[in-house]
């Protein structure tokens, strides 16, 4: 490779990786104010609605669910509703004069047997039972007992068993002691021995009050205790969900719980907890966070893609000097770029234990992708080596596939890139060099690819998915080659054979080539660009099938200075979205059939360099390029000449309005190298200032205003 096009490459390579830096830090600002404004939106979208529901908490909720449920379970089994009856006073004072005058005439009668037993012989014990069971009769308290007894079975029992119930119950209390000294005074005096009085027949008058007590009655249903608890557990429940308490009646809910075995009703309860526990763990909708994803997988994809960008001109350059003298000089530059996004990664990484998500983000985006000669991926397998930090343990582990490492690794990978796993294969694992070496099979290969240089929606997240691969083998991931492992290709891109010195007119054969008549190239005159030395690249193999495919299309100029520039170098012309002439947003390139028109500063930079004998040179680069005529979307006036200076002649041998020819894209196209394709690097080299040139005298005319936005210096112009 010529010297002095090894300085300007090298030069170039070190603007645009400057330039790129610069844009991928405007774009960190800009994603930070868009960001910005979308929290501003979220603040004052918080501040504005209404206030949120208290959803509670947990332990409150299970409090009174737990307190519920276990009062539940102290009841009965099953819900059953009870009667509470109202009896009249009368028909109660009756029956109890009528039992009281039943009682009277029994312990009569064995007070009877009592006296007529008492002068007789072997009596003693007779009489005694006798003078107890009257005793017993009259004392008040029993009768009272035994009365409240009568009232409960009249008040409790259904009515076609009360008759039955109180018999049994004369029997138990007053009738069997009778029923026992009737069987008793047979032996003494048997012919006054009264069974009535063991027995209440249905006609006995105790009988009759007591229908009459129940005919009188007045019936009421008293619920269950639990029916309370419920109703309390409702009234609970309604304070602490405010939710359920705008869209539910108190008594409905009550009155239907209460229809419920107590088991559903507990299920009820365990389930409302259930319930309130999800609702309390639900994110809620939060409509500014997708519009925050958004811009951040925008701008991140952008980044990658600029990033991406600069690692292509840098691989391709040094692509571009294989085989020459200056083959470490590139090699070493791209190492160093490589090593200083490296090292600012591991800034980032000072204290991994305390990275935040985000951090951890930021760094899986800017990690290193450089991507190499790849070849058409549709039909291509794509290489893919990845470089770690050195770690002999962990390679010899990887090596060896323990704990079969290398299909869990693959298997990670074809998830995070969606791609099946026989569509991958390990080819090589390098352990002195911490290298692993992957291929994927076409038509997959694109995916990868654009999924780690920005170019597919989802970039981003696939990357971090990548990177997460890394992490949970427990491996550090430095960088990335896309493409021939090592930066080594086949052959050279540059073509010798092609290159050219053009002259300026003269008779001299020396000064080298020249024609006085523009040829007609594509429908378009291309003059010869005198006082440039031309360096062409290899697109073709040779003149035939150049000719075969560009020749019907126009030569064209475009700049070195812009941040198209590097990607012209990689796979064509990438578009910009701003520019004049067109609405802004609308994908397009602008490139001038006149060299000298590419040369102003704005476009193609002077270098200047001191040699080693103390020389000073000045050197500018452009880039020759064949663009369909097709594709040409408008020609346009020129946009450097200040206002008053539109008549200054820039080249002479184009007018004025027509030296900026517009191409346009489409909006999901990504470049245009069908339309555009570059194939020569222009330099021009002197020993003065450019400015002083005869071709740049128009400079001076500028609209400085315009230039100095741009940040060119005044001794340039």
């Amino acid at each position: 490779m010529d010297d002095d096009l090894a300085f300007c490459l090298g030069r170039f390579v070190d603007d645009q990786v400057e330039l790129i830096d610069d844009l991928i830090e405007k774009n960190k600002e800009e994603e930070i104010e868009k960001c910005h404004e979308i929290e501003e939106q979220r603040a004052a979208h918080i501040r504005n609605r209404s206030p949120q529901r208290d959803k509670g908490s947990h332990d409150k909720d299970k409090a009174l669910v737990d307190k519920f449920v276990s009062d539940l379970r102290q009841c009965s089994t099953e819900p059953r509703k009870i009667r509470a009856v109202t009896d009249d006073q009368t028909c109660i004072d009756s029956l109890r004069a009528e039992l009281w005058t039943k009682v009277a005439a029994s312990t009569n009668y064995i007070n009877r047997l009592h006296s007529l037993a008492r002068p007789l012989s072997n009596t003693a014990k007779f009489v005694e039972t006798c003078r107890e069971a009257v005793e017993s009769f009259k004392r008040p308290s029993d009768f009272d007992a035994n009365y409240k007894a009568l009232y409960k079975i009249i008040e409790q029992d259904e009515k076609e068993q009360v008759i039955d119930s109180i018999q049994k119950w004369w029997s138990e209390k007053y009738g069997d002691k009778i029923a026992e000294i009737n069987q008793r005074n047979q032996k003494f005096n048997g012919a006054v021995t009264e069974p009535n009085f063991a027995v209440l027949s249905p006609n006995s008058g105790v009988i009759r009050n007591a229908k009459k007590l129940i005919e009188a009655r007045q019936e009421t249903i008293v619920e269950p205790e639990y029916f309370e608890i419920v109703r309390e557990f409702v009234r609970q429940l309604l304070l602490l969900d405010e939710e359920k308490r705008e869209h539910t009646d108190a008594n409905e809910l009550s009155n239907e719980l209460n229809s419920r075995t107590i088991e559903e009703i507990i299920d009820y309860a365990e389930r409302w907890l259930t319930e309130r526990d999800e609702i309390r763990n639900r994110k809620e909708e939060d409509p500014f966070q997708d519009r925050l994803d958004e811009v951040k997988a925008k701008y991140g994809r952008q980044r990658m893609a600029h990033a991406a960008q600069k690692f292509a001109v840098v691989a391709f350059v040094r692509q571009l000097a294989v085989g020459s003298n200056n083959d470490e000089q590139f090699q070493e530059q791209l190492e160093n770029i490589v090593n200083q996004e490296r090292e600012t990664n591991e800034e980032r990484e000072t204290n991994e234990e305390r990275e935040t998500n985000e951090e951890r983000k930021t760094n899986d985006e800017s990690l290193p992708v450089i991507p190499c000669d790849i070849g058409d991926l549709n039909v291509k397998k794509l290489p893919v080596m990845f470089q770690l930090a050195p770690d002999t343990a962990f390679m010899n582990q990887f090596r060896n596939n323990s704990n079969n490492i290398q299909e869990q690794f693959i298997a990670s990978l074809s998830q995070a890139f969606s791609i099946p796993c026989k569509k991958i294969r390990i080819e090589n694992i390098d352990c002195d060099k911490a290298i692993i070496c992957i291929l994927v099979f076409s038509p997959h290969g694109k995916d990868v690819f654009d999924s780690l240089n920005g170019n597919a929606l989802d970039a981003v997240a696939r990357k971090e998915a990548m990177c997460k691969c890394f992490r949970a083998i427990n491996a550090n991931i430095k960088s990335i080659i896309l493409g021939e492992f090592g930066l080594e290709i086949e052959g050279t891109l540059m073509d010798p054979k092609w290159n050219k010195k053009y002259a300026w007119p003269s008779n001299d054969p020396t000064g080298g080539e020249y024609w006085e008549t523009p040829i007609d190239q594509g429908g378009k005159p291309y003059f010869c660009p005198s006082g440039w030395k031309r360096f062409a690249i290899k697109v073709a193999t040779d003149g035939n099938e150049l000719d075969a495919k560009w020749a019907k299309w126009c030569v064209a100029y475009h700049g070195t200075k812009d941040k198209a520039a590097s990607s012209i170098l990689t796979s064509g012309l990438k578009f910009g979205t701003y520019g004049c002439y067109v609405d802004e947003g609308i994908p397009r390139v602008y490139v001038s059939p006149s060299i000298e028109y590419c040369a102003h500063p704005r476009y193609a930079y002077p270098w200047k360099k001191t040699t080693k004998n103390g020389e000073t040179l000045w050197y500018q680069l452009v880039f020759q390029c064949r663009v369909n005529p097709d594709s040409i979307h408008s020609i346009k006036p020129e946009t450097i000449l200040a206002a008053q200076s539109k008549e200054e002649v820039i080249d002479s041998n184009f007018t004025n309005d027509e030296l900026e020819w517009t191409i346009l894209g489409r909006e999901d196209q990504k470049s245009i190298a069908d339309d555009i394709i570059c194939y020569g690097m222009m330099m021009r080299t002197s020993k003065v200032n450019p400015k002083k040139l005869a071709p740049s005298k128009w400079w001076k005319k500028s609209d400085f205003d315009l230039i100095h936005k741009t940040g060119l210096k005044n001794d340039i112009l």
